[in-house]
C-alpha cells in the first residue's frame, strides 16, 4: 500500500521523542480491547498539544465507538489545533459506526500521525481523505509494533487467508508429553498465557487424537472473557469423534465444528451423531498424503469469515500445517523437563527446510517456563505493505 504522498516516519527520529511517547501510549491503550473487537482490529488513540495529552481512547468492543472517536470526545473543544495519534488509519466508510474521518475533520485536528495503514478495502483510504482536506498526515511511527499488535487483522486483509498461530507446550527435548496419556508440561502461568491467546483468536484447531487423549474444553477461561467465544474445530478425517466429551457437554458455551473427508460413504452418514448433538460438520478433500487437505480447510475458514486460528493440536496437526506453509506465528511454551525417546515428538515428518525461516521476536519467563514467540519470514514481508 503506497504512502508516497505522506510524510513517512521510520521511528523515533531526532525531534520525534514526543511523538513516539504518545504513539507508544496509544499502542498500550489499544491492547485493552484484547478479545473484544474481532473482526475489527485493536486500535488506540491519543490527542495532544505538544507534551500535554487532552484525550485518550481505545476500541473497547465491536460495534462501539472507535478509538479516535472516544479520544476526541474526551478532548472536546481542546481537539482544535491538536495532533491525533492513531495506531491504525481511521476508517472511511459507514459500518457499525459513521466514518471516523468525518469526525476528525469536524473537530479541527491539525495533524494526524498514524502507525500504519488499513488494508481493509471497505474501510481504508482515510489518510487520503484527511490529506485532501488540508490535514497534515504522517505514517509509520512505531510501525513494527503496530503491525505485530494487529498481525492477524492485517494479514487476513492483505492475503484473504486466515492468520494461523501454532501454540505448543514443549519439553527441552521438543516433546509434547508422554505417549498415550494426558501429560501436563508447563505450569500455571503458561496456562494463563495460553488462555489469553485463545481469547484473541476466532477459532481453535486440534486433531481427534488430542480429544481422545486429553478430553479438553478448548475454551478461553482466563482473565479475559472474549466477546465471541472461539469456534472449537476438530480435524477428524472419518468422523470418529465420540459425542461423550467435554466439547459436546459445553457446546452451548462455544460452537464445535468437525472437519472430515468428503469421500466417505454417504449412505452410512458417519457424522450423523455429531450433527444430532449440534456440531457443524464440514467436508473437504484429502491431499496426496491421504490426510485432510489443509489448503481446502483454510478456504472453508475464509468463506466463514474466520480471520485467525490458534492451532493447539498434537504433533501430526502441527506438522501438517507447517509442511503446508500455513503458519505465520509460533508460540513455544518451553518447560525445563525431558521426556526422552519415548516422548511424543512435536514436529514429526517436518523437513529441516521448513524450519529455516522462523525468527524469534519475543521471549518471556513464565515462572519456571519460557515463552518464545517466532514469526515466519513471510509474515514480516507481507506486513511491510502497511
Amino acid at each position: 500500500m503506497s504512502s508516497d504522498r505522506f510524510d513517512l516516519i521510520a521511528g523515533a527520529l531526532p525531534g520525534r521523542t514526543e511523538d513516539s511517547k504518545h504513539m507508544r501510549e496509544a499502542l498500550a491503550l489499544a491492547r485493552r480491547g484484547w478479545g473484544q473487537v474481532s473482526p475489527n482490529p485493536l486500535v488506540g488513540a491519543v490527542v495532544a498539544h505538544g507534551d500535554v495529552v487532552v484525550g485518550r481512547g481505545w476500541h473497547s468492543r465491536f460495534g462501539d465507538d472507535h478509538a479516535e472517536i472516544v479520544a476526541l470526545k474526551e478532548a472536546g473543544s481542546q481537539a482544535r489545533g491538536s495532533t491525533l495519534y492513531l495506531t491504525l488509519e481511521p476508517c472511511n466508510h459507514d459500518g457499525k459506526t459513521a466514518p471516523c474521518t468525518e469526525t476528525i475533520l469536524k473537530t479541527g485536528v491539525r495533524r494526524v500521525v498514524l502507525a500504519c495503514r488499513d488494508p481493509n478495502r471497505e474501510a481504508g483510504g482515510g489518510a487520503e481523505v484527511l490529506l485532501e482536506r488540508g490535514i497534515q498526515v504522517e505514517v509509520g511511527l512505531e510501525a513494527p509494533e503496530a503491525r505485530r499488535l494487529n498481525a492477524e487483522f492485517l494479514w487476513f486483509h492483505l492475503t484473504n487467508i486466515p492468520f494461523a498461530s501454532l501454540k505448543l507446550a514443549l519439553s527441552l527435548d521438543a516433546k509434547l508429553g508422554a505417549p498415550s496419556t494426558r501429560t501436563p508440561v508447563t505450569g500455571e502461568r503458561a496456562l494463563e498465557a495460553a488462555h489469553r491467546l485463545r481469547a484473541s483468536h476466532d477459532a481453535i484447531i486440534v486433531g481427534r487424537n488430542t480429544i481422545e487423549t486429553d478430553d479438553p474444553l478448548l475454551t478461553a477461561r482466563g482473565d479475559i472473557s472474549p466477546r465471541r467465544p472461539p469456534v472449537r474445530i476438530i480435524l477428524d478425517t472419518e468422523f470418529r469423534m465420540k459425542v461423550d466429551t467435554e466439547l459436546i457437554r459445553t457446546i452451548e458455551e462455544a460452537p464445535v465444528w468437525v472437519i472430515g473427508a468428503d469421500d466417505l460413504d454417504r449412505r452410512e452418514d458417519p457424522a450423523r451423531e455429531l450433527r444430532a448433538v449440534g456440531v457443524r460438520v464440514l467436508e473437504v478433500p484429502r491431499g496426496q498424503d491421504g490426510l485432510l487437505s489443509m489448503d481446502h480447510i483454510w478456504k472453508e475458514l475464509t468463506s466463514r469469515q474466520i480471520l485467525s486460528v490458534l492451532i493447539e493440536g498434537g504433533g501430526r496437526v502441527a506438522s501438517s500445517v507447517i509442511r503446508a506453509g500455513l503458519v505465520q506465528r509460533m508460540y513455544a511454551f518451553v518447560a525445563p523437563v525431558f521426556f526422552g525417546e519415548s516422548g511424543v515428538p512435536a514436529f514429526p515428518d517436518v523437513p529441516p527446510s521448513k524450519m529455516e525461516d522462523w525468527q524469534p521476536v519475543e521471549r518471556n519467563p513464565l515462572g519456571p517456563d519460557t515463552r518464545i514467540v517466532l514469526d515466519h519470514r513471510s509474515l514480516h514481508e507481507t506486513l511491510l505493505q502497511v
